[in-house]
């Protein structure tokens, strides 16, 4: 369970890793195996961030083949494919189409290079070739799909995440087993640099605004598009911002007649890439990618996007026109890409992540920033981090064997296990055993959340015991996915919060406040179109 900040106070670390999304987990973990004394802080929730926010990809970059970023697509196809093998029971391998029409910005000839390559640099890949469909065979496909002006159709793979915030939950898990300490709802105020020599940060939980100094010889800043608000004020602030990022916008839509299978396609009104995938039962529209220069905590769909939105969709599939009061809701994210000077379009921004070291900037030894990175290669930027952090402390103790040689944690007899599709429980991969031990010690646990949903009342108790959920939303917002559903469990946030409550110690009282806490966060996170300007 999670520990409290008093109990951190006590410790000595020798990294502590600030910001619990997927880069910052996958740097924590990569450190605590490498045998780091390893604290990892987030001031919300582990995922609560950009990382919940994307369009919920694993994807090589296609479209980066046009900015000649190619090491960047080789890595990201590489780590790809290790994903859909490491992670089978998050990450699954997704078709999808790819319609040209004339006028696209880029034209039939052009996608069909960017696809050829984009195989020859997954050369290794355990995903079908892309395939050119025929007019024939695309009639059966997807019937509703525009013909006016289409020159050429394809088929391509990359991967969906379902869950992406299960992935960080399995990476706050390894980096726990693995002699980590993780603590969320509590935030960095203010580095502690005498001399500049960095010695450590001052943390404040945010639940009940105790402040403590805790001593760490590191500090990674993985803050993600927030990296430069914990740099300002400090010695670690030099030169231009680190992070410009964009927001992208997204729908959550419940689409009659829409189409049935992802698409990959050109917006007629900017020529971005933009996607209609299925998700969840729904069916996922965006994104946007505009210059975004407020408090990403603030970022919100505007009803220009909106419009957007849904024009694009309607504009492939014009017969089943996609309305407003299809949207469910929307939600909106900040990426943390490199700064750019003002006027430099969105497109032209690299995707590219690196790691920043203060020192060589005249800031204090032993604060590192990460720049970039996105939910595919988050493995990849936590190896690179690990030189960069030997450079100015070695491991206080040994590193953890109880690794497979693939990055894999093994179970008792060696092998992962499998777990059956269509099981709420089969997004735990192998640790699924471990719910339905909940599920064999008390009966009770084995009913669902909300008549909606599968997902039963063992998922909120793991959520509390093993992954550190400590707020009603913690657990239905990024431990399980029922909050996205078009119902949010409202109808079982009593029976959610009266199992949290059991075993966090709430009482009547507490209970009320965190039901009408996960009420205004869902209002603030999945907007609905009505609230939208608001």
């Amino acid at each position: 369970m999670r520990p409290s900040l008093a109990e951190v106070a006590k410790q000595k670390f020798d990294v502590i890793v600030v910001g619990g999304g997927i880069n910052g987990s996958g740097v924590a973990r990569e450190a605590a195996l490498h045998g780091y004394r390893t604290l990892l802080v987030e001031r919300h929730d582990f995922g609560a961030g950009t990382t919940s926010r994307a369009t919920r990809l694993i994807h090589g970059g296609l479209r980066y083949l046009e900015h000649g970023e190619f090491g960047l697509v080789y890595e990201s196809l590489a780590e790809r494919e290790a994903l859909v093998r490491d992670e089978p029971h998050l990450v699954r391998p997704l078709k999808m189409l790819v319609p040209v029409y004339h006028g696209d910005a880029r034209p039939g000839w052009k996608v069909r290079i960017g696809l050829i390559l984009y195989d020859l640099f997954s050369f290794r890949k355990s995903l079908p070739r892309h395939r050119a469909m025929p007019p024939r065979a695309l009639d059966a496909y997807e019937p509703g799909l525009s013909r006016d002006g289409l020159t050429a159709a394809f088929t391509m793979y990359d991967a969906q995440v379902e869950f992406p915030e299960r992935l960080v939950a399995e990476s706050v898990r390894d980096f726990c087993d693995a002699g980590g300490v993780a603590i969320n709802h509590v935030a960095a105020v203010r580095l502690l640099s005498p001399g500049g020599v960095l010695r450590g940060l001052a943390l404040r939980d945010e639940r009940f605004e105790h402040v403590v100094e805790v001593e760490a010889k590191v500090v990674v800043n993985a803050a993600g598009p927030w990296v430069d608000q914990l740099l300002a004020g400090s010695d670690g602030e030099r030169h231009e911002p680190l992070i410009g990022g964009t927001k992208g916008s997204h729908l959550v839509v419940e689409w009659p007649g829409g189409p049935q299978h992802a698409v990959f396609a050109s917006a007629k009104t900017d020529g971005r890439p933009f996607f209609i995938l299925p998700w969840y039962g729904h069916t996922l529209v965006g994104t946007t990618d505009l210059r975004s220069d407020s408090d990403p905590s603030n970022a919100q769909c505007t009803l220009d996007e909106l419009r957007y939105l849904l024009d694009e969709a309607t504009r492939l599939f014009p017969a089943t026109p996609l309305r407003r009061e299809h949207v469910l809701y929307t939600y909106c994210g900040v990426r943390p890409l490199p700064w750019m000077p003002p006027g430099t379009d969105e497109s032209k921004i690299p995707r590219s992540h690196f790691i920043i070291d203060h020192a060589k900037r005249g800031g204090p030894n032993g604060l590192l920033s990460l720049v970039g990175g996105k939910l595919t290669t988050y493995r990849a930027l936590a190896r690179m981090a690990i030189p960069a952090i030997k450079k100015h402390v070695a491991p206080s103790g040994e590193r953890v064997a109880a690794r497979s040689d693939d990055g894999r944690w093994k179970m008792e007899d060696g092998s992962p296990q499998s777990v059956v599709d269509g099981d709420p429980l089969a997004r735990y991969g192998p640790r699924a055993r471990e719910v339905r031990a909940l599920i064999a010690g008390d009966s009770s646990l084995g009913e669902r959340i909300c008549e909606h949903n599968p997902d039963v009342l063992a998922q909120v108790a793991y959520a509390v015991e093993r992954e550190h959920a400590v707020t009603l939303a913690d657990a239905l917002l990024r431990r399980l996915p029922v909050g996205w559903s078009a119902c949010h469990a409202l109808d079982g946030a009593e029976r959610a919060a009266a199992v949290m409550a059991t075993r966090l110690g709430w009482n009547d009282e507490q209970r009320a406040r965190e039901i009408a806490a996960y009420e205004r966060e869902l209002r603030e996170t999945l907007v609905p179109v009505d609230a939208l300007g608001a």
